[in-house]
């Protein structure tokens, strides 16, 4: 996993498509604010951690998952 600056990672990324949409989920863990995207149930062979608490999971050269963290406080939740 790299920690990086949100630009870098979102250039790094861009690169990738999205796994297919077909499968897609979403679990949320209250105890840890986080929010889970998944598309389908292939694991990431590769994560892209940027400073804003933003992980990408890329796998086979698509993103197969991205992690939100504080997830609450950023889409103003209270």
């Amino acid at each position: 996993m790299s920690g990086e600056g949100f630009e870098e990672a979102l250039e790094r990324i861009s690169k990738y498509p999205l796994a297919t949409l077909e499968g897609v989920w979403l679990e949320y863990d209250q105890a840890t604010d986080t929010l889970y995207i998944n598309f389908g149930k292939e694991e990431a062979e590769e994560t892209v951690m940027t400073g804003e608490g933003l992980i990408i999971g890329v796998s086979g050269g698509r993103i197969v998952s991205i992690t939100i963290t504080e997830f609450k406080s950023r889409v103003n939740i209270p």
